[in-house]
């Protein structure tokens, strides 16, 4: 039997090279750059809450500052006579830590609150990037097992036509059978081997493709397992785009309070101690205590709008996730359709490639007796030709049916798990 072969570059736990469509899987969230990517900006996203966390707490500067300077003592209601209008140049050094605390800024928490609800936002789309990669990495895992289906296939009608081939050449160096069967003979025999080429040329194809959506290197060779049947069909789930949306609408609703509490007034306070005088060892200790109430009046409708784009911003989403249900249901419809016709067409072309098959034998058998040309046997390659593709496509269409089911259902994980493994390819 062939063997369907697979980069490994990236080491993991396999049984003698081989790679089942679960392992496939589970490596793809591991290998596959797009995957990694949205976990990296899951990181970032949490990265930018604590940022918003850290602007409620207390913030602590250090300062140390030295100028030359004057003063204008008339500017400050200091003038009589004998007193000079400004005095200096005079040295002044202050240093002193100096500490600001936000004490009620609801707009600020509000800020904060939004920005983790944008941490769930990306987490979820990290999970619905690696949902539709898994399904990508079913997708071409199967349709390369579909494609070395037909390459098995075309290698064993090509033996049959060869073996046709060579005893309708005898035939004919016999004087028993003519010209004209043996070209018939040669070019079905040539016409499978192209079959087989192609074939085996669209396996190979896809195979780079899967190696490039598991996220492998194109070297190191591994085997693929070929599919039996469908793992249990999962319960349905609230899909990872739709939680995605579901974090998307609290971040925004969190947005839209924080342009409401805009018109809420804002109380900070600061403290200070320090030294202030000509030089470190001429300075004298002094602090500084306050508080700052900030309470805005008019923003020349810059609040409002803000509100009013923040609502406009949900409603989108809203729409998002009624497009996203009515996409889910009819996905869910189509697949379920697809299944089912695929699992009931695929005992009826299993039965009609076995029937292609024993019309092939037949045939050939009346034609060693000379009771036929091989034109009967010519036309019942053809069919059987026919027939085995069009049981390989109905399976494998029944599979990807499935596979997308489980998909729609919010776990396509599900479809390689406890289904059964024919053989190696």
């Amino acid at each position: 039997m062939k063997r369907l072969l697979l980069s490994a570059a990236l080491a993991w736990p396999l049984l003698a090279g081989r790679l089942t469509l679960e392992q496939a899987l589970e490596k793809a969230g591991s290998a596959n750059p797009d995957i990694q990517k949205a976990r990296l900006r899951v990181l970032e996203s949490e990265a930018q809450a604590l940022v918003r966390r850290a602007a409620l707490r207390p913030q602590l500067s250090v300062g140390a500052s030295g100028a030359q300077q004057t003063s204008n003592l008339t500017g400050i209601g200091l003038s009589g006579q004998g007193l000079p209008s400004r005095v200096g140049p005079y040295t002044v050094f202050d240093a002193r830590p100096r500490v600001t605390q936000t004490v009620l800024d609801l707009s600020l928490l509000a800020a904060w609150r939004a920005a983790k609800e944008r941490g769930g936002v990306a987490r979820d789309e990290a999970e619905a990037m690696a949902e539709q990669t898994r399904a990508a990495v079913v997708d071409v895992y199967l349709r390369a097992l579909a494609a070395d289906s037909r390459a098995r296939a075309a290698e064993a009608r090509a033996t049959t036509a060869r073996a046709l081939w060579s005893q309708v050449s005898a035939a004919e160096a016999a004087g028993t059978s003519s010209k004209l069967d043996v070209a018939r003979a040669a070019q079905r025999m040539e016409s499978e081997q192209v079959t087989v080429v192609l074939s085996r040329r669209d396996r190979d194809a896809l195979v780079t493709l899967l190696k490039k959506t598991i996220g492998l290197e194109q070297g190191e060779a591994v085997e693929l397992v070929d599919v039996e049947a469908a793992g249990p069909e999962p319960e349905a789930r609230v899909r990872a785009e739709a939680r995605a949306l579901e974090s998307k609408r609290r971040a925004l609703v969190e947005e839209k309070k924080q342009a409401e509490r805009e018109r809420w007034p804002k109380l900070s306070a600061v403290a200070d101690y320090g030294v202030l005088g000509q030089s470190p060892i001429r300075s004298l200790s002094t602090y500084t205590l306050g508080v700052s109430l900030t309470i805005p009046v008019w923003t020349s409708g810059r609040i409002e709008n803000e509100i009013k784009a923040a609502g406009l911003r949900i409603a989108q989403v809203d729409q998002e996730r009624r497009a996203l249900d009515l996409a889910t249901a009819q996905e869910v419809a189509r697949a379920q359709i697809e299944r089912d016709a695929a699992h009931e067409a695929g005992a009826v072309t299993a039965r009609a490639a076995a029937a292609a098959r024993q019309s092939l034998e037949l045939a050939r058998l009346r034609h060693g007796a000379g009771l036929t040309t091989n034109l009967d046997v010519i036309t019942a390659q053809g069919e059987l030709a026919q027939a085995e593709e069009e049981a390989i496509r109905v399976r494998y269409e029944g599979l990807l049916a499935s596979a997308r089911l489980a998909q729609a259902l919010g776990d396509v994980s599900a479809f390689a798990k406890g289904g059964t493994l024919r053989g190696w390819i």
